[in-house]
């Protein structure tokens, strides 16, 4: 491939692939699990985000001209490696399917209750099956797009500025929580996708000595749009209200007056679908990349076929939101281990090859 992804599309890249349906029930699960104030848990994990980026940052500058795969075979036999890399396939695969049900059984609920939503789901994965079949600097470009047509969304937390009240913050910090183990682990969830960079910078265009900083950029965008989001919840509703409610962001849109539009919280909700559709196929294209490592003689046609398959298998009886939610507090902690574990194990084996003489690590 000629084209490499510019740093500035990279930054935008890493945003839209972060920032998900998560930002919707944010704000209930911050009030759940840490109770007043719980909007600085955002900052709080998005500070561990970076630490778990600056590992990744030092797996990219000691490697010398070799991908992830290379790393890892330069001590490890490819034979030993193929059932990690169908690990980190089926579970990135799984995420990405459980992720658009997710979407899929709120949009039913907004603006679709009469659709099945299994038709809307194989509506999905086709878009992303063909999506899937770009090349990245393709499906970098198609994101540049989506993000023009959604980042407007966070300028409609203006419109809620005059009916807020600092009292309902409360002088407390972290007080009447719950989970905080668990809350944790799902704020942290939901700043996946930075990870998937170990497998893009390849496709960058590396002639800037700090291309590596659009990764940061990327991340402060999504940290930004979170800890307003959940901030202007905090302001807006009392910490009982956001307990109870099942997506207040949802809520906050509700509120908003638009002359031409009756119920913009659907039209917004349904154009975030862009952003969804952004975290699909880059998951999913990553573990396109696994697969076809483990067995060569895939095409990626192939490739994305039984991957959509087998995690809407998995899948199958995950049908109603409760089990989602369940099944995603799961699956997203395999993969909040794997985003921390994987340029840990990396910078081991960048170590053993370099003590061992090996000059290509």
């Amino acid at each position: 491939m000629s084209e490499k992804i510019a740093p500035f599309h990279l930054a935008i890249l890493i945003y839209m692939i972060q920032s998900g349906v998560t930002l919707y029930k944010l704000p209930r699960m911050l009030a759940v699990n840490f109770g007043t104030n719980g909007w600085i848990m955002v900052l709080i994990v998005s500070f561990i985000v970076i630490i778990n980026i600056l590992l990744i940052s030092l797996v990219i500058r000691f490697r010398i001209g070799e991908n992830v795969f290379e790393i890892m075979e330069g001590l490890i036999s490819v034979k030993v490696m193929l059932p990690f890399y169908m690990l980190l396939a089926v579970t990135w695969s799984l995420l990405a399917i459980l992720v658009s049900k997710d979407f899929i059984l709120i949009t039913q609920v907004l603006s679709l209750q009469n659709t099945n939503s299994s038709m809307l789901i194989v509506i999905l994965m086709v878009l992303t099956f063909y999506l899937g079949m770009k090349d990245v600097y393709t499906i970098s470009k198609a994101t540049n797009i989506f993000f023009i047509l959604t980042i407007w969304m966070t300028l409609l937390m203006i419109y809620h500025i005059p009916h807020t009240s600092f009292l309902r913050l409360t002088p407390f910090i972290f007080k009447e929580g719950k989970n905080a183990v668990e809350g944790i682990i799902q704020v942290y969830t939901g700043f996946l996708g930075f990870e998937l960079v170990l497998f893009l910078f390849p496709y960058v265009d590396q002639s800037k000595p700090k291309w590596f900083h659009s990764v940061y950029y990327g991340h402060l965008i999504t940290t930004i749009v979170y800890a307003s989001t959940c901030f202007m919840s905090y302001l807006y509703f009392s910490l009982d209200q956001l307990k109870i409610t099942s997506y207040p962001v949802l809520n906050l849109i509700a509120y908003v007056e638009i002359e031409l539009i009756e119920r913009i919280e659907s039209f917004v909700f349904n154009l975030f679908l862009m952003k969804i559709l952004v975290t699909l196929v880059l998951y999913i294209w990553a573990s396109c990349l696994l697969l076809e490592r483990a067995i060569p003689k895939l095409s990626r046609k192939q490739s994305l076929v039984i991957l959509i398959v087998t995690g809407m298998l998995l899948s199958l009886k995950v049908n109603v939101m409760a089990d989602v939610g369940n099944w995603l507090l799961i699956v997203g902690f395999v993969a909040a281990g794997l985003a921390v574990g994987l340029p840990i194990i990396l910078l081991i084996v960048i170590g053993i090859r370099t003590y061992r003489g090996d000059h290509r690590a």
